[in-house]
């Protein structure tokens, strides 16, 4: 019953705090004229139960008539991007709207915002982003969730939750948390002996549900709200740390460069990094993170960057996006000096495994950096259900590991580069070789032609 605007709640897994929510959305509907609640799921299927399920419910109870509550009232909310939602419409003018996770709905909204599950969302964080403003007049944000189940602390909703418990709290929330224990004694157990005809004591309940955990890992994050240390993460924090140095030095003039890049453009980041290699370990030379800059800048950042006569071998993301841009810096820079390299299943794995090997062997130094570490700590490891392994992260406002990437192809380049062995023609002198019938030019016969002033790749 907390009225106020900004609540977080962190939850045990079924123990009734969707319930007690959606009868809080209801009683506000039926106490205020005009009034909107806006609740958005982890998908549709659940969008559409909290209407069913819980609404009607609801309403039966106090005996109202309302339009929608079989589900079948279906709206389309935003018309530009074409967004539906389950309506429930009161005779007061109130109405619930339900809907499954889509952060661009609130654009624009007024009314209250309930957030359920939150930590389950695909894109929690821009969620509750673009839900956040529908407080500035006087509406009320709840966000309710329980943990994942790998049970990761980088999650938008586990940061949320670790501000408010070891952050001071700056965004002001009021604070709810109910784990199983705190459930059991409040009566949870005797509830569900009443519900089931069961007759389990609160101790034999409490010891048959952990047995019943696949570990103490799952039984921590889905009843006892803790996250795990790092949630199945690819680098732990331990791995990632070990790594890390107050200050990356300079460039030094022994040890070759090797330069990675991640292209993005208006969700994701595009990230250069160039390492050196100093004996065994690689060091951090550059990070540099450019947000929304256009491909035609992006290219000639990179071509700045690859001034560097000592840069041995680039890098570059050749996926979707990144495709044309690649193209291009392979034409200008040459294709030997500049790899392209398409983001398949097993290249994934491939530049995955060896970010793990550098990082076990502490091969690698970087600079001592929170959006880095929780960059570089986002990518997991996943088996489907056909088998297969994936390597990837959770996209939210920082980008889609991007910088990870980076570095992963900063070290691939390195592993994959013997030092220049071939020159070649480039750019506007490549053109214009291949228009006068000039071949490849091979620094070990440098005599058989003249050579073209400019643009070599040496």
């Amino acid at each position: 019953m907390d009225d106020a605007p900004m609540k977080l709640y962190p939850k045990s897994r079924r123990v009734g705090i969707t319930y007690g929510t959606s009868y809080r959305s209801v009683t506000k509907c039926l106490r205020k004229r005009r009034h909107t609640q806006w609740v958005t799921s982890r998908d549709l299927l659940t969008a559409k139960e909290f209407v069913t399920d819980y609404v009607a419910m609801w309403a039966k109870a106090a005996n109202v008539v309302a339009r929608g509550l079989d589900g079948e009232n279906v709206q389309v909310v935003d018309e530009e991007k074409g967004i539906s939602a389950f309506i429930v419409e009161f005779e007061n003018g109130s109405r619930v709207v339900s809907l499954s996770s889509t952060p661009e709905a609130f654009a624009g909204k007024g009314g209250d915002v309930l957030i359920d599950e939150a930590d389950l969302h695909a894109d929690s964080g821009k969620v509750i982003d673009m839900a956040m403003p529908c407080t500035t007049w006087g509406g009320q944000l709840e966000v309710v969730s329980a943990l994942r189940v790998d049970g990761s602390p980088n999650t938008p909703f586990c940061r949320l939750v670790a501000d408010v418990e070891t952050g001071g709290n700056p965004q002001g929330w009021s604070y709810h948390k109910t784990t199983i224990l705190d459930a059991v004694a409040e009566g949870f157990v005797e509830k569900i002996n009443d519900v089931t005809g069961s007759a389990y004591s609160r101790e034999e309940w409490l010891a048959m549900m952990k047995a019943r955990s696949r570990n103490d890992a799952a039984w921590n994050s889905q009843y006892m709200i803790v996250p795990a240390d790092d949630g199945g993460a690819l680098l732990t924090y331990d791995l990632i740390t070990g790594c890390e140095v107050a200050d990356t030095g300079a460039i030094e003039p022994d040890g070759p460069l090797f330069l990675g890049m991640d292209i993005g453009r208006k969700h994701d980041r595009t990230v250069i990094v160039v390492t050196q290699r100093m004996a065994d370990v690689f060091w951090t030379r550059k990070l540099r993170v450019l947000d929304r800059v256009p491909f035609r800048d992006q290219l000639n950042i990179f071509g700045e960057v690859l001034e560097d006569r000592r840069i041995r071998r680039a890098c570059i993301d050749a996926t979707g996006i990144g495709a044309m841009l690649a193209e291009e810096a392979q034409r200008l820079h040459g294709q030997y000096r500049v790899e392209a390299v398409v983001f398949t299943a097993a290249v994934k794995e491939d530049l995955a495994t060896t970010m793990l090997t550098r990082f076990q062997d502490r091969q690698v130094r970087i600079p001592n950096d929170r959006e880095l570490r929780e960059d570089l700590h986002s990518i997991r490891k996943t088996v489907t259900a056909a088998g297969n392994i994936r390597y990837d992260a959770d996209r939210d406002e920082s980008g889609h590991a991007d910088r990870f990437w980076a570095f992963a192809l900063a070290l691939h380049a390195g592993a994959t580069s013997t030092g220049p062995v071939r020159g070649e023609l480039c750019g506007a002198t490549a053109d214009a070789s291949a228009a006068h019938g000039r071949g490849f030019f091979r620094p070990d016969h440098a005599d058989d032609h003249a050579p073209t002033p400019g643009g070599w790749s040496y």
